[in-house]
Order: structure tokens, then C-alpha cells, then sequence
């Protein structure tokens, strides 16, 4: 590849990765990807704009060990004054046929669910999401890692 076709296929990357709307992307990962029932994966969001729209995402990394078609979870947000809210999501890992859903080739997958869409935070300062699994299997196996993200909504109102 001559030098000025590398330099600018360099820039094009460099825009693209910073055009992102992305405001909070955290993972986190699961020992020897067994996710324990009372395992819980914690995020600290801090929030200083009550009148921005937020898309509210879930990522799932899973391996093709996982023995579910599905994955249950349990969302818990917390505001900065203590008022929570928790919701449950059903997450589809594969289809009817059994073929892994989400980005990846091998053993690994890579998901992202809508959680919220279109979401304004009441007030500013640090929120707690909390994210637990909820299948009926005390040490679910075949998932490494579990993430949040949080972008911002091109519908802003």
C-alpha cells in the first residue's frame, strides 16, 4: 500500500472511531465465564445534563458454551437521591434454529440490546445501574463479559 493511500485510510478510521455519539461505555468481565447468580455488574454513570435524550444499551459477550437460546436480566438503576427503578429484559442469544445471534466468528459473540430508548435523567450527578443475571441457573456459563453503554438519542426533543 503506498504511504499516501496508508495515511489516509489512517484519518478515515480516525474520524469514524471519533464520530461515535457514545457518552458511557462500560464492560465487565465474568470470571472463567460462569456468571453467578449474586454476581452483580456495577456501573457509575455520571450524569450533568438533565435535558439531553439518551439511548440506553446493554452488551453481551458470550461464547458459543452458553446453553440457553435466551438470557433474563435484571436492571437496576439508581439516581443520585437514592429513587431506583428495576426492570427485568429478555435477551435473544440465538435464533429458533439454534444460530448465534450478534457479531463474531469462532467461539465468541458479540450483542447489543436496546434497554431504553429515548431517556432523560430527572437530575444531575452519579446513577447506579447494576445488571444481574436471571436464569434459573445458580453459575450460567458462557458469559465473559456484560457491558453498558449509553448514547446519545438522535431524537432530541
Amino acid at each position: 500500500m503506498p504511504k499516501s493511500a496508508l495515511i489516509l485510510a489512517t484519518i478515515a478510521l480516525t474520524q469514524m472511531s471519533c464520530s461515535d455519539s457514545y457518552v458511557y461505555n462500560g464492560y465487565v468481565s465474568i470470571p472463567h465465564e460462569e456468571w453467578h447468580t449474586d454476581s452483580v455488574a456495577s456501573f457509575r454513570i455520571p450524569i450533568a445534563d438533565t435535558l439531553t435524550y439518551y439511548n440506553l444499551f446493554v452488551n453481551l459477550r458470550n461464547t458459543t458454551d452458553y446453553p440457553f437460546q435466551n438470557l433474563y436480566l435484571f436492571i437496576d438503576i439508581t439516581a443520585p437521591n437514592g429513587a431506583s427503578i428495576r426492570d427485568t429484559m429478555e435477551c435473544m442469544l440465538a435464533d429458533d434454529h439454534g444460530k448465534w445471534l450478534g457479531k463474531g466468528k469462532g467461539a465468541i459473540r458479540d450483542n447489543r440490546f436496546l434497554y431504553r430508548q429515548n431517556v432523560r435523567f430527572g437530575a444531575t450527578g452519579e446513577y447506579l445501574v447494576t445488571i444481574q443475571q436471571g436464569m434459573r441457573v445458580d453459575e450460567l456459563k458462557g458469559v465473559s463479559e456484560v457491558g453498558f453503554r449509553m448514547e446519545l438519542s438522535a431524537n432530541q426533543k
